[in-house]
């Protein structure tokens, strides 16, 4: 009996690092404590990691962050499909969600 040995391509996921996760949940808690948010994923491809965030339990996410690994690492925050904020930094897409949220009340 002849067994064929496939040899696996061990293909390199982009990934968050553990420092990275740690500052996404420390909003994602406060966010989902208060009611705002319901859910979340999380999605490692060969160029790009995704969080994320879910309002509902609708199939489109509210947001989007994602981690693009190139020459450099970029960060990205989307929702409804449109670009928000782009940065080097994850701090500095996460500050989005730091500001208070404003209403017009009238």
């Amino acid at each position: 009996m002849h067994v064929l040995q496939l040899e696996k391509k061990k293909i390199k996921l982009v990934r968050f690092k553990k420092y990275e996760i740690n500052e996404i949940m420390a909003i994602y808690s406060k966010k989902i404590s208060i009611g705002e948010w319901k859910d979340y994923s999380i999605c490692f491809r060969k160029n790009y990691a995704l969080f994320c965030i879910h309002k509902s339990s609708y199939v489109q996410p509210t947001f989007e962050i994602m981690k693009k690994k190139g020459n450099e690492t970029v960060f990205s925050l989307k929702s409804n499909n449109r670009l928000i904020k782009k940065s080097n930094s994850l701090s500095k897409i996460l500050e989005h969600f730091k500001r208070p949220k404003l209403t017009l009340v009238s």
